[in-house]
């Protein structure tokens, strides 16, 4: 087996600038989400697999909203290879140094929307299927390799798609939509990501004219004071499991690593896992500047670490604003999910870490994601062990002159491709 892998290392190597022109291709395709009109790159995509002797299909729940599969049959257990083809808008053209969906390579990095996020990543699995597919089946796992859509606005027509339709299915799903600072040279591998909590206040009042506000009740102050009892629960210490305190380790470490934090941001990373992060996204009321304001609403993304309970929290809040004695507020909880991890010595883990040191030389680390990819669907519906790895660079996602490098197109393109060789079922 080791000369197996050894040769197939050797012939990632030799595709290096069929990897660069594929990443190079891929990001010509304006696959903007939304509207996420996948098709036309999802077609290209199977023209390619099909030039190289594969099978490939789309499958659509809207014509233009295309997912892409194509199985490399192997031997026993199969790794669903999850990614996704469409992007985020390129924002301001004047940002950019080259343009966001040329796919300029300069030296050795490919430019545009997308590279890091995540077309470099595909490129890299439709070479590895190239490879594997010409490793004997015996010796390797079956790997589905899945394309898909919408993964930028939630998935409904990718993932979920596909799953409430049974079309994914496996033993394990390695996500290629998996950022770190240099995946070559510092590989992380993604075992979790945190759980969500999605709420809205809804304060109400009594209008009167903005001359005499002592006539009226102004719903905007209580849902000021509402605002500021809800962030109180940022000291709500969450219950985490004892197992999963290596990996937060790791992953605190991972994002002090970042330069230019100052002492605020330092002390929030220190407790990001520990307590809930509370974001106020939205507000809205009033309807006229000398009309005291009778209807006012705010936002919150509230993130909570695996293990712990988005539900627990949410009661702790809702306890919160009933002590406060504010008047005419309530609590609308709009989104709720759960986290999750996998164990640091899980068949899985263990099998995606030593593809990851072979193909690269280093022993990877693991972190926890801050934010959720289509794991979280893939998990709560499959149950099964969920990764990620992938080729891109996590300060470049959705910012201007995105990029990938060389370097982690082929670290990626090499554990994809070894990583079936090296699979042990769970």
């Amino acid at each position: 087996m080791e000369k197996k892998i050894h040769s197939t290392l050797k012939r990632v190597e030799e595709l290096k600038l069929d990897l660069i022109s594929l990443t190079s291709e891929l990001i010509k395709f304006k696959t903007v989400s939304p509207p996420s009109n996948t098709l036309e790159c999802a077609e290209f995509i199977r023209s390619h697999l099909e030039e190289s002797g594969l099978s490939a299909k789309i499958y659509s729940r809207e014509k233009e909203k295309a997912n892409i599969h194509v199985r490399v049959q192997g031997g026993e257990g199969t790794i669903i290879w999850l990614g996704h083809i469409d992007v985020v808008p390129e924002g301001r053209r004047e940002e950019w140094i080259h343009d966001p969906f040329g796919g300029v390579v300069a030296g050795d990095r490919i430019y545009g929307r997308g590279a890091s996020d995540m077309k470099g990543s595909c490129a890299a699995a439709i070479v590895a299927a190239r490879v594997l597919n010409e490793v004997d089946s015996k010796d390797r796992a079956t790997v589905d390799f899945w394309f898909t859509c919408d993964e930028e606005v939630g998935s409904l027509n990718g993932t979920k798609w596909l799953l409430e339709n049974r079309l994914l299915r496996g033993d394990a799903c390695l996500i290629g939509d998996s950022l770190s600072r240099d995946p070559a040279k510092s590989p992380y591998i993604d075992v979790g990501c945190r759980g969500y909590l999605r709420l809205r206040l809804r304060a109400t009042g009594r209008t009167a004219h903005a001359s005499m506000p002592f006539y009226g009740d102004n719903a905007i102050d209580k849902l000021i004071s509402a605002v500021e009892v809800v962030r109180r629960a940022g000291d709500y210490k969450l219950r985490i499991p004892e197992d999963i305190e290596g990996a937060i380790e790791s992953s605190i470490e991972y994002l002090l690593s970042k330069e230019g934090l100052d002492g605020g941001q330092e002390k929030a990373i220190r407790r990001v896992y520990h307590y809930p992060t509370i974001s106020l996204t939205m507000m809205s009321g009033g309807v006229k500047i000398n009309v005291v304001p009778d209807y006012a609403e705010a936002s919150f993304d509230i993130r909570v670490s695996p293990g712990s309970s988005p539900g627990e929290l949410a009661e702790h809040i809702k306890r919160l604003i009933d002590d406060s004695g504010i008047s005419g507020v309530s609590v609308d909880i709009i989104g709720l999910e759960e986290g999750y991890y996998e164990g640091y010595n899980s068949e899985f883990v263990m099998s995606l870490r030593d593809a990851i040191r072979v193909a690269t030389g280093i022993e990877p680390r693991l972190k926890i994601l801050l934010g959720a990819t289509d794991a979280l669907p893939v998990k709560r519906a499959l149950g099964i062990p969920c990764l990620g790895f992938g080729a891109g660079i996590e300060e470049l996602a959705h910012a201007p002159n995105e990029y990938v490098t060389l370097d982690g197109l082929l670290a990626a393109a090499k554990v994809y491709s070894i990583l079936p060789l090296m699979f042990r079922k769970p």
